[in-house]
Order: C-alpha cells, then structure tokens, then sequence
C-alpha cells in the first residue's frame, strides 16, 4: 500500500529529479572519516611496538581498501559537482 501511495508523488514532485541524497557534504566527511581510518591502519602497520606478520598483511589490506574508497568518494563529488 505505501508504494502505491508514494509512487503518483514521485510524478507530481516539481524540479526534483535524481537522488537527492547525493550530495558533497557527506561524501566529503565520509572522505574526512576515511583518511584518519587510513592513518591509523599506518600507526597499526608501522609505529605499533610489536606487529605480527598476519597484523602486516591485514593493515596493508585495509590500507589497500581504504585507498580505493578514497579514490572513488573523490570521483564522486567531483561527479557530483559538475
């Protein structure tokens, strides 16, 4: 029933088109979020006074992860932007 009822708002809704939730700002703190995860996942890696070999593999792995997130929330807003 709730489909039914929101779908004729959906056609009738003037200039709104698209997903409205994309927008900059939360992808931008999602970006902010990311880069002190990533910085962490370096002190984990590297300042940390005992690290196993599995610890390395791991924290490399996040690192790894962490950059590609980066790279896509960046081609998003710059998408998002233009």
């Amino acid at each position: 029933m709730p489909v039914a009822w929101h779908s004729p708002c959906l056609f009738c809704s003037p200039g709104t088109k698209g997903n409205l939730t994309e927008t900059e700002l939360p992808l931008a703190a999602s970006l902010v979020l990311t880069v002190a995860s990533a910085l962490l996942s370096v002190y984990f890696l590297l300042w940390q006074t005992l690290v196993l070999w599995a610890d390395s593999v791991l924290s490399a792995t996040l690192l790894v992860l962490h950059g590609l997130e980066a790279i896509l929330q960046v081609v998003a807003i710059a998408a998002f932007i233009s």
